[in-house]
């Protein structure tokens, strides 16, 4: 069985990796297409064990990816870009609003960016509120991460 897991969260890897899957829905028929017999309860586990994002694509709408080490600021500066992320700041916090499904992946690329200036971070599917360190100004922090981008 466990091998099974193994190889079906490969296979997982793969399909997001050469087509744009955009639902879960979407990445169970896929599977299904070639053979696995798989339901969307299995495939949401998978989809949170492999730390999977949604990300903008070019052309409008999301599709799942993993996140990439190497690719932190480029996917940060995509999310940040996108026409319906919004950010607004107060004092030391930046709230940061994206479109849902979207927030683990602004969280984890923030986190992977290790900015000094950020003491923590809340985050949930459609948001990120960045907590600064006491003497760093919110509006400075997030007009210097958007320049950064």
């Amino acid at each position: 069985m466990r091998q099974n897991k193994q190889n079906r969260q490969q296979a997982i890897k793969t399909l997001i990796a050469t087509e744009q899957i955009q639902r879960q829905e979407d990445l169970v028929r896929r599977l299904n297409d070639l053979g696995w017999e798989v339901t969307q309860a299995t495939i949401s586990r998978d989809i949170t064990e492999l730390q999977l994002i949604k990300m903008p694509l070019p052309d409008g709408g999301f599709a799942y990816a993993v996140m990439t080490e190497t690719d932190y600021l480029g996917q940060l500066g995509r999310i940040l870009k996108e026409t319906t992320t919004q950010i607004s700041t107060q004092m030391n916090m930046v709230m940061i609003r994206v479109a849902p499904g979207t927030g683990p992946a602004l969280k984890t690329a923030i986190e992977e960016a290790e900015l000094p200036e950020i003491f923590g971070l809340i985050g949930d599917d459609a948001g990120v509120l960045v907590i600064l360190r006491e003497d760093i100004m919110a509006q400075s922090f997030a007009s210097q991460l958007l320049a950064r981008v």
